[in-house]
């Protein structure tokens, strides 16, 4: 069995971190109560710095806590994901022009570099990896932007919509398209032509957006 005790350094954040990416991943779902003696044990922690982790995924929307039931997992909402993706859409794009225009050679050869990774996971069929570095290559293009208030809110608003895509597992892609397109933006953004990359992204979150919204209609009441 995997030891998921966490250390004792930087305990409150380790313990936010951990928490989160598991909410993120799907291993606590929408309407879940986080018991926590369970929590506890699973991370061999005590009760302060889990509820004072609580109080960041609060903020962040991803769990509530009432006088009745404790820490309960948010159920994100249709329309409150299409709200979050519309703020992530007008984010990613414009992370796309400042990249064209102020990003490191060194930022661009490593979103070259993930974008090589992904091609190495499609060939094997490893559609969760894939999509992780789907999702890396998104971040590495915010990071650069060099724009660090812009790369805050993303990095708090892209953590909604992937945790919608992982419900129930890793929504499946049409891997081939996900890797023409991704090949087409970054060559772009190594030319800095930036509106040719603006409009191969945009395209590229069309392609995100029906696959988020044929995610969300599973999950719609017969």
């Amino acid at each position: 069995m995997n030891d998921t005790r966490i250390q004792r350094s930087s305990l409150q954040s380790e313990v936010c971190n951990r928490l989160r990416q598991e909410i993120i991943d799907g291993v606590w779902r929408p309407g879940t109560r986080l018991q926590e003696r369970l929590l506890c044990e699973r991370y061999g922690i005590s009760r302060s710095p889990l509820r004072e982790s609580y109080q960041s995924l609060v903020a962040e929307g991803l769990i509530e806590v009432t006088p009745n039931r404790g820490a309960v997992v948010t159920a994100p909402t249709p329309e409150k994901t299409m709200q979050n993706f519309e703020l992530l859409r007008a984010l990613e794009v414009l992370a796309v022009r400042l990249a064209c225009r102020s990003a490191k050679e060194e930022d661009l050869r490593g979103i070259a570099d993930l974008d090589e990774q992904m091609r190495d996971t499609m060939a094997r069929n490893d559609i969760h990896d894939f999509l992780k570095l789907n999702n890396a290559v998104h971040r590495a293009i915010v990071l650069a932007s060099g724009n660090e208030p812009l790369a805050d809110v993303h990095l708090v608003t892209s953590r909604q919509i992937i945790r919608v895509q992982n419900l129930d597992g890793p929504l499946t892609h049409r891997a081939s398209e996900g890797m023409h397109q991704h090949d087409e933006i970054i060559a772009a953004l190594v030319a800095r032509d930036e509106e040719r990359a603006v409009r191969l992204f945009e395209e590229h979150l069309d392609t995100v957006e029906e696959n988020l919204r044929s995610r969300l209609r599973e999950f719609e009441p017969a």
